[in-house]
């Protein structure tokens, strides 16, 4: 399968979700059926068109070519952008007690599923290959190595706590239904929880959007979350947790990283086939697909499909 799973029985074709709260929920669960494994690989090609048709119209942070010295040099500049970006936007005020909440509420279905893009490399091949690896370790560290109070979704439950809300279970059909979401908060995430049930077959992009997420708080919005939470009295453990593991030198950005490297090391470099530069170009989208373009035609590309469905599914 896919992801290890525990399979449908004989003839079962299961259904489509019928909304994007409904898929969030149907694809936590282990258990998979056709229908919902056909979902997840549409909804994840769809979410990589409306990325690519946006890459075409503006630049990459990622370099144009991999060069085989390795991302490292390019990642330290990335987090001294990110550095004074926040210097720049020190004086611009904090938000509002309420606004600070309502986005801690929002961001609850990407964050308590933290790291879904990379589950599938708890697969015991996938988690000791020489790229997987690095995934692997990246995951255990987001449920915190086998320690409940490192568990970074039960921390960011204890910041909500804090502001006075608690959620039901997260794999609950009541969480997906709970009135105080918006529909958008579950759009990242149900890209997650599908892109992530095909490690093999979207590779490369689970690679750069790997190395977007990792990359994206650190030294600054980060820290500016941290100014944030601790202005109003919240816990900032969260954040502090976040900006120290995934750091650029030994943490989760530099691991994502290596990953890359390492896989584009693997790859033939035949100038003819340009095997490499295909393989960068699907890892450059990746990266992008973390915040997808917002126009009209976009969004109608990356809208979850109705209707008839492409059948036949990759395994892997």
């Amino acid at each position: 399968p896919a992801l290890p799973a525990l399979s449908a029985g004989a003839g079962d074709e299961g259904r489509v979700p019928a909304d994007i709260r409904e898929a969030y929920h149907l694809l936590q669960k282990r258990a998979d059926t056709p229908a919902l494994r056909r979902f997840a690989l549409d909804h994840t090609r769809r979410w990589l068109a409306a990325t690519r048709l946006g890459a075409r119209r503006g630049g990459l942070p990622l370099p144009d070519r991999w060069a085989p010295g390795g991302l490292r040099p390019w990642l330290l500049d990335q987090h001294d952008r990110h550095g004074a970006e926040f210097e720049e936007t020190a004086r611009v005020p904090l938000p509002s007690r309420g606004e600070l909440i309502d986005s801690t509420v929002q961001l609850a279905p990407l964050t308590l599923i933290d790291g879904s893009w990379i589950r599938g490399f708890t697969d015991y091949a996938e988690a000791t290959s020489d790229v997987g690896h690095f995934l692997f370790a990246t995951y255990w560290d987001e449920l915190g190595n086998g320690e409940v109070k490192l568990n970074h979704p039960l921390i960011y439950r204890e910041v909500l706590a804090e502001m006075d809300v608690r959620l039901p279970p997260t794999g609950s059909p009541e969480f997906a239904r709970w009135p105080g979401f918006r529909d958008e908060s579950f759009a990242l995430p149900v890209y997650w929880l599908s892109i992530g049930r095909f490690p093999r077959t979207f590779l490369p992009e689970v690679l750069g959007l790997n190395l977007a997420m990792e990359l994206s708080g650190v030294g600054g919005s980060y820290r500016r979350g941290r100014l944030a939470l601790r202005a109003y009295g919240f816990s900032t453990r969260f954040v502090d947790i976040h900006n120290t593991i995934d750091n650029v030198a030994t943490g989760h950005s530099a691991w994502a990283a290596d990953a890359i490297d390492t896989y584009l090391a693997t790859l033939p470099a035949d100038d003819r086939e340009d095997i490499r530069g295909r393989a960068w170009e699907r890892i450059r989208t990746g990266y992008l697909s973390l915040q997808p373009p917002g126009g009209l035609r976009a969004r109608r590309v990356r809208r979850m499909p109705r209707g008839r469905r492409r059948h036949g599914s990759p395994t892997a």
